[in-house]
């Protein structure tokens, strides 16, 4: 009784650090992107291009890159060096922070279209590093330390993505609060600086603790464990040369991917991403085209937020009645479900109606419970299916297809750019999220692994 305690206790502990850092972590990163789109707004106030090529730059670093930073996060598993990759990780992630506000700075003085683009490519750069310490930490970490306990993981993940998402509600109007009072620009990149330092330390200070507390994370492994994780290895890299992939490619990470049994489910997560009818750029343009009051518009936006709370939520409370696949295809279903109101109110109602502008928003707020639950499900179900010394890899991968659907998207926007031909893009959308939900039924739902897995 007394280790169960001991135990119990441990996982508070950890939980309670973990939240910690990780709320310095994504509220400072969230409020670093908002500043940095003003900043590139007010910097060419007359056109999109710097807006759209951060966009862009951020999506090609992920897609290309998202590989790589996971093959780097599993050998610091294999190494047993985890503390160490993901501090690595943290630290770069933080420093492109710091160097972009002292190139913003600078430029305030200097006005250099040169700053600007290495401003930008730095931007992607804090991107990339943060993807990857999210797959070391998400994606190992918090597998090891809850082991067994299946409900412990699941209340955990819960937790982590609602920081995300208040992180996302708040953050921005902190933000803009700070804007909106006349603070001078140099002065809020002189004050982000300083944020990102004390975020920095207190997520540095919190995962050594988490260590310490866990010795799982850093725990020697024995002779028999190495054997076999380098036995795995050898098979793959065996089975990566017979398909003429390098074993560093970003195509050899899609082979090993497509070899998990949850890949047809996050394929489908990641057509999501394609999906316009959302609370993302291109909808907020389209709302403000049809006259939407930006009081309302706001409104529209937290609601969004909220109602991804909403789905964490309910998440929380059918994991404990429900299956993990079944979850998965309900919550689709309840997108597809949702989305089919946005749908009938671009398509069937005069484009001057309010009605069909409500219909749209309507639709789309509530999908976010699907949406949120549905991201839940699938991340559960790749924490539980893959093999420790391939999380990296997967995880990378699975951020570099998001990414690729993701500038697909954009890229759409950009061909279909006149607002009268939005519903080309919630056509489109709609596809890939009626796709989405076949992928999950197939590779998810009627899939004998996840099914025997589950009895």
């Amino acid at each position: 009784m007394d280790d169960f305690d001991t135990h119990h206790n441990q996982l508070r502990s950890v939980t309670r650090i973990l939240i910690i850092g990780s709320v310095f972590d994504r509220f400072t990163t969230v409020i670093f992107e908002f500043f940095l789109v003003m900043f590139l707004s007010s910097a060419y106030p007359d056109s999109l291009l710097l807006v759209s090529v951060y966009g862009l730059t951020n999506g090609l670093l992920l897609f290309f890159s998202g590989g790589p930073a996971g093959r780097f996060v599993d050998a610091g598993i294999a190494n047993n060096r985890r503390l160490q990759s993901t501090l690595q990780l943290l630290t770069g992630q933080y420093l492109c922070m710091l160097a972009c506000c002292v190139m913003c700075f600078v430029y305030l003085i200097l006005k250099s279209n040169l700053l600007l683009l290495m401003i930008i490519l730095l931007s992607g750069f804090v991107s990339l590093s943060r993807a990857a310490s999210a797959i070391s930490i998400e994606n190992d970490w918090i597998v090891v330390i809850s082991g067994s306990n299946i409900d412990y993981l699941s209340a955990l993940n819960v937790k982590l993505r609602r920081v995300n998402l208040v992180a996302r509600m708040i953050a921005p109007a902190v933000a803009g609060y700070f804007l909106g009072n006349q603070l001078k620009m140099n002065d809020v990149f002189i004050a982000m600086g300083g944020l990102a330092v004390i975020s920095f330390l207190i997520k540095y200070k919190c995962l050594k603790r988490i260590c310490s507390i866990a010795p799982v994370l850093v725990m020697q492994r024995g002779d028999d464990d190495i054997s076999e994780i380098e036995d795995q290895i050898q098979i793959q890299d065996k089975n990566d040369e017979q398909k003429h992939c390098t074993s560093c490619s970003m195509i050899g990470g899609y082979v090993i991917y497509f070899q998990q049994k949850i890949s047809m489910g996050g394929l489908g997560f990641a057509l999501l991403y394609l999906n316009v009818m959302s609370s993302g750029s291109i909808m907020t343009s389209y709302l403000i085209w049809r006259g939407l009051e930006m009081s309302h518009l706001g409104i529209v936006r937290g609601a969004s937020e909220v109602f991804g709370l909403v789905g964490t939520i309910a998440f929380a409370c059918s994991s404990d009645r429900f299956t993990l696949r079944t979850i998965t295809v309900v919550s689709t279903g309840f997108m597809v479900l949702c989305l089919s109101v946005s749908v009938c109110g671009t398509f069937f109602v005069p484009d001057d109606n309010r009605i069909s502008l409500w219909m749209l928003i309507l639709g789309v707020v509530l999908s976010r419970v699907g949406l949120w639950a549905n991201d839940l499900s699938i991340f559960q179900l790749t924490q539980r299916t893959v093999d420790e010394h391939v999380r990296g890899v997967v995880g990378g991968s699975q951020y570099s297809i998001n990414s690729f659907f993701d500038l697909l998207h954009f890229s759409l926007g950009i061909f279909f750019s006149d607002p009268s031909h939005f519903y080309v893009l919630c056509l489109i959308g709609y596809s890939a999220v009626i796709t989405a939900f076949l992928l999950m039924l197939r590779g998810v739902y009627f899939s004998p692994a996840f099914r025997n897995m589950e009895e």
